[in-house]
This record gives C-alpha cells, structure tokens and sequence, in this order.
C-alpha cells in the first residue's frame, strides 16, 4: 500500500517534465493509469475508512459497554464496600457485646464462687465451732457422769459404813441377847443368810421344848421370806437323807419382785442373778433390771451409772439402744435437758434403725 502511494506521487512530480519530453500516448497511458490509481483510492478510502469508522463505531459502542459494566462493577464494588462497612459495623458492636456479656457472666461467676466459697467457710467454721461445742458438752457430760460416778460411789461408801455399823450393832444386840438367854436361835441358808429371832420370839422360845431330834422338823422350818424367793428349798426328814433343794430361775424369781413393784428386792435379786449366770444375754438384761429398779426406786444417779455399764461394756447388744433411751430420760428427770437431748441425739444417729431411735426423736420434740 505505501509503494503505491509512493509511486503515484512520484509519477506526479516527475508529471510536468515527462509531458514535455512523453508522447501523446504516454500521457494518455499515465492519465489512465493515474485514473486507475484515483479509482483504487477511492475504492481503498470508501472500504478502508468505511471498515475502519465501523470498527471505531464498534469499538466506542464496545467501549460504551464497557463503560457500563464498569460503572456497574463500580456501583457493585460500593454496595458490597458499604455492606462490609456494615458488617465490620455489626461485628464490631457483636464483638462489643460478646465482650461485656462474657466480662458481665465471668464477674457473676467469680462472685457466685467468692460467695460459695464465703459460705464454705462460713460452714466450715459453724462446723468447727459445733465440733467445739460438743467437744465441750462431751466434756462436760463426761465431767457430769464422772462427778456422779464419784458421788455414787461416795454415797454407796457411806451406805456400807451405815451397813457396817448397822451390823456391828446387830451383832452386838445379838451377843448381848445371847449372853443373857442362850436361847437365840441362827438359821443358816445355803447363801449365808442369818435371821435372827425378835425380842418376843426369844422369850417364846424358852418357854419352847427342844427338839429330840438334830434336824428340825416340817413344823419347825421358818417361813421362806420373800427376800429368799430365789432360795427357796424343800426340805426333807426322812431318816438320815441329806435334804435335796430344788431352784426356780433367778432371774426369773427377780422379774417376778419387780412385777410385784418390790423394787429394792427385784435389784438384789437381779444382781445375784447376773453374779450368778455366765451367760451375756442374762448378764446383760441382769444388769439392765438392775437399772430399772432404781429408775423405779427414782434413784436417777445411780440408774445413769448402771445403765453407762451396759452401753460401756456392751455397746453391740440390743439391749444398749434401751440403756442409752433409759439413760436420756433419767437426766431429764434430773432436770438436766442439755445432757438428756445430747443422748436422744446420738440414739438417733447411732441407733437409727431401733425403735429407741422413733422415741428419742419424740423426746426431743417435747423438749
């Protein structure tokens, strides 16, 4: 395209000089020629420049397009920036608030902990001081039983001085009726019991015939007292037979005093029993007996103590609930309702199960 050009200028320039040197014929073959170039050139600028205005025409619609989709992008690119914005908005203030609801709940729970914690201590020094108290108290009840224990046993010496001179007196009346009569008359049982005769069985004796015989007979044989029902014997005189004694139970026999509201008797009878049996369950219902007699006898110091050997030496057997409820209200009766509580309670805990346990805790309801 461009040596075209190029030549059509040339043969231009060089027109002028070839006229007048050229042929008619070469100027009409040059004016054809320079016709064909002219034809050629408007064909290319009617093609050319057609093809290029509508390839520019195609490009600014293209870049009008172009221009459209950017402006779309753009205005896209501005929401989706101002829904970010929003979002970072959102999640700064999500973030705010994450952030005082979880100070706000670990401040709660630190003060529910600090409050746990207070309480804790708190109970653990109202247990403390509780373990003190009745520390105390367990001091103070041992200092009661120990206290009575020694009064009991002051009292039990001064009833065995009493004893004592008591007997020492009898003896020496004895000896004295003796020496002046010589007719006293001493029968002797199997546990070296003596009863000695009146001033008025005395004298009726001396006006008595003595027997012929060593053995005294039927008739003779003095009336079993109600002291001996655990003694009593059947005697027999048949020629030189020994005499063969028959026993009832002896703890039966003492039951059988305490029925009968002998209470002071039903105690001695109960203790013989338990010196008697070696075996525990009598030993023990003896012993409880025993205290049940003096409970009834109101001798509430000396019931504490008999009752305090039962849980003491036997705390398994049953019969322990009943000392320990027996020995509860034997201090209530003494007035002393803080100890007696102590004990209904701690029938409640450590006889829980026993029927013990279903009246302490209506004795401790009553208090």
């Amino acid at each position: 395209m461009k040596n075209s050009f190029r030549n059509i200028l040339l043969a231009i320039a060089v027109a002028p000089f070839l006229t007048n040197c050229a042929s008619q014929d070469e100027v009409k073959r040059l004016q054809y020629q320079l016709h064909v170039v002219n034809k050629r050139l408007e064909e290319m600028k009617s093609t050319t420049v057609g093809d290029i205005q509508r390839r520019q025409a195609a490009s600014s619609n293209q870049m009008d397009q172009l221009e459209r989709e950017i402006l779309g992008l753009k205005s896209q690119l501005d929401e989706t920036s101002r829904q970010n914005t929003m979002l970072k908005e959102k999640n700064l203030n999500l973030e705010q608030n994450i952030t005082h609801i979880a100070t706000s709940e670990a401040e709660k729970r630190e003060e529910a902990l600090r409050r746990i914690q207070q309480e804790q201590l708190e109970k653990e020094a109202r247990i403390a001081e509780l373990n003190e108290k009745l520390k105390v108290q367990e001091e103070n009840l041992q200092a009661i039983q120990d206290a009575r224990v020694r009064d009991a046993e002051r009292r039990a010496k001064e009833a065995r001085r009493k004893a004592d001179e008591a007997k020492a007196k009898a003896l020496a009346a004895s000896t004295s009726m003796q020496s002046g009569s010589g007719t006293v008359k001493n029968i002797t049982a199997d546990r070296k019991k003596q009863v000695f005769t009146t001033r008025s069985s005395v004298a009726a004796s001396t006006t008595a015939k003595p027997s012929t015989s060593s053995t005294p007979k039927p008739a003779d044989t003095p009336k079993t007292t109600t002291q001996d029902v655990a003694a009593t014997k059947v005697k027999a005189t048949s020629g030189n037979a020994k005499t063969a004694p028959v026993e009832a139970s002896p703890l039966h026999e003492a039951q059988v005093l305490f029925d009968q509201n002998q209470f002071a008797k039903a105690y001695s009878a109960f203790s013989k029993a338990a010196s008697a049996n070696n075996d525990k369950d009598t030993v023990v219902t003896a012993n409880f007996m025993m205290g049940e007699s003096l409970f009834a006898q109101k001798e509430y110091d000396k019931a504490i103590l008999q009752y305090q050997k039962i849980i003491s030496q036997h705390s398994t057997h049953p019969k322990a609930a009943s000392a320990t409820l027996k020995q509860a209200m034997a201090f209530e009766r003494l007035a002393d309702n803080e100890t007696a509580k102590m004990i209904y309670k701690k029938i409640i805990t450590h006889y829980g199960s026993s029927p013990e346990a279903g009246i302490a805790k209506d004795k401790l309801n009553n208090l």
